[in-house]
Parts: C-alpha cells; sequence; structure tokens
C-alpha cells in the first residue's frame, strides 16, 4: 500500500568534493497550537505597545497626539487659538477602509505641520470638531 503523501526524493551520493547544496528546507508547522500562541501574543503586543498607545485626543483647549514607541513616547500639544490648518488626506486604500491622513499646522509653525498622523480612522470628524469648537471660542471671545 503506498502512502498518501508524497514520498522524499532519494538523497544524492555522497561526494566530498562536490559544492554544498540545499537539498530542502523545513519550518515549524502554521497548523501547530504554537505558531498560533505566537501569533496572538505578536498581535497582542502590537495592539498594547503601538496601537492602544498612539492616539489624537482633542480637548476643549487644544490637541495632543501620543505617540509611543517600544520604550517611552512622546507627547505633541497645539492650542486650539493656534491652529491654521488641518489638511486630510485620503489614499485609495483609505477610502475604502475608512482612513486618512492628517496634518495639522499652528500659528508661527514652519513648513512642516506640528501634528501628522497617518492612518486616522474618522479623520473628517476630527477635522469638525477642531473648527466647530473654536468658532465656539470665537464667539465667547466677541462677547
Amino acid at each position: 500500500m503506498r502512502p498518501s503523501y508524497p514520498l522524499p526524493p532519494t538523497p544524492p551520493t555522497y561526494d566530498p568534493n562536490a559544492p554544498e547544496r540545499v537539498l530542502g528546507e523545513w519550518r515549524r508547522s502554521m497548523t501547530s497550537p504554537g505558531f498560533w500562541l505566537r501569533v496572538i501574543f505578536t498581535l497582542t503586543l502590537y495592539y498594547w505597545i503601538y496601537w492602544e498607545r498612539n492616539k489624537i485626543v482633542l480637548t476643549n483647549r487644544r490637541v495632543t497626539q501620543h505617540i509611543a514607541y517600544l520604550i517611552g513616547g512622546e507627547e505633541r500639544s497645539v492650542s486650539l487659538h493656534n491652529i491654521t490648518e488641518v489638511r486630510i488626506h485620503t489614499p485609495p486604500l483609505g477610502v475604502l477602509l475608512g482612513f486618512a491622513n492628517v496634518d495639522i499646522q499652528s500659528m508661527g509653525g514652519d513648513q512642516a505641520p506640528e501634528i501628522h498622523f497617518q492612518a486616522l480612522e474618522r479623520a473628517a470628524q476630527l477635522k469638525q470638531m477642531i473648527f466647530a469648537v473654536q468658532d465656539q471660542m470665537r464667539r465667547q471671545m466677541q462677547r
């Protein structure tokens, strides 16, 4: 009775003078529980280290970007009074999947945006909220 899996090729005869060559490669099976535990662990680390800790927070006074690294992080804030421009660039894949790149420019800043965030969900809503809060601030100052 013949086995259902393919038989390995017969190994070549040993020749000490022949150059080394690859006869085959073997890897860990993707169907093993260990493989999937590593995948879940890696995705959990990505979520905890990168995705969860990288965000933009809008308050009634400022826009703050939290940037997380493996160790440490960075925070950039721009006062709503100083925001002059909010640019949204939606790449083709972003149109399909619902994300866009956002650049927030402030007064007195150089040409580079103060806040730059790639692949932000609900980017248009952020822009609308920034301008709505700015309008409320202006109305309050006129009173």
